[in-house]
């Protein structure tokens, strides 16, 4: 019996380490520079970044303490996969598949070439002094950007990243040449977002360490934001490059 209580005694307390100390704070106390006084809420104006003392009336500026703040609690947000990228991860390589946007020169010619064909052969039965050739021009015209459009679904862009280099190529290629970039040049990426009337998409790009000085040369364009954030997440993660804030940069 003895053996069994012995077997099944309580273990000792253990005494966690103090961790207050550790956690990062998220709140800022301002106290006057003039006279040391704690500063009301009240009295502070968070939009201009200045507060007043209500002792000494004193007016100072909480620009540095509001940085603390914010640096703190700043979380960056995650993207997850959308529809329209895929992942491949082999061996030590990213492969990224990326299903292409339909650009704006697309949905014009989609939109607009089959109404000027109607319209030029219309004119032209009725004896149009412009010859047989100017409608035949918009229907071919009209009959490639339809093509394309119901053949969309095989347009991708193909972006395969290894520890040496990045390599992107399109398919079809559109007249869009390989591009192979040795990846210790590439200092970050960053997005541009075009949004007009009946378009929205994003390009991505990339800041290129040269010997002759730094370049910014286009990635991808998809057809949403959001997508265009993912892909710059996991290209940077990848590569183990901090994101930062681009002066060129919309968003």
């Amino acid at each position: 019996m003895k053996k069994a209580e012995e077997q099944y005694k309580p273990t000792k307390k253990l005494e966690l380490p103090n961790l207050e100390n550790e956690l990062p704070k998220v709140f800022q106390k301002i106290n006057c520079p003039s006279c040391q006084s704690e500063v009301n809420a009240d009295n502070l104006n968070l939009e201009k970044s200045v507060a007043k003392c209500g002792g000494c009336n004193a007016v100072f500026s909480i620009e540095e303490e509001l940085k603390h703040v914010k640096k703190n609690i700043e979380v960056k947000q995650e993207f997850f996969r959308p529809e329209g990228i895929d992942l491949f991860f082999y061996k030590d390589d990213l492969n990224i598949t990326v299903q292409q946007a339909m650009t704006a020169l697309d949905a014009i010619g989609l939109f607009s070439l089959p109404l000027f064909s109607f319209l030029t052969t219309a004119i032209y039965l009725k004896k149009a002094p412009f010859p047989f050739w100017v409608p035949v021009l918009f229907a071919l015209g009209s009959i490639y950007f339809i093509y394309k459009a119901f053949n969309y679904s095989k347009y991708k862009t193909y972006i395969d990243i290894n520890s040496n280099q990045m390599s992107i190529r399109s398919q079809p290629k559109n007249f869009k040449k390989d591009k192979t970039i040795p990846t210790i040049d590439i200092d970050q990426l960053y997005i541009k977002h075009h949004v007009a009337e009946g378009s929205n998409y994003a390009t991505i790009f990339m800041i290129i360490n040269k010997p002759s000085g730094q370049i910014h040369e286009k990635l991808v364009t998809v057809k949403n934001l959001s997508k265009a954030k993912y892909l710059e997440q996991e290209i940077e993660r990848y590569l183990h490059i901090k994101d930062r804030k681009v002066l060129e940069s919309n968003v």
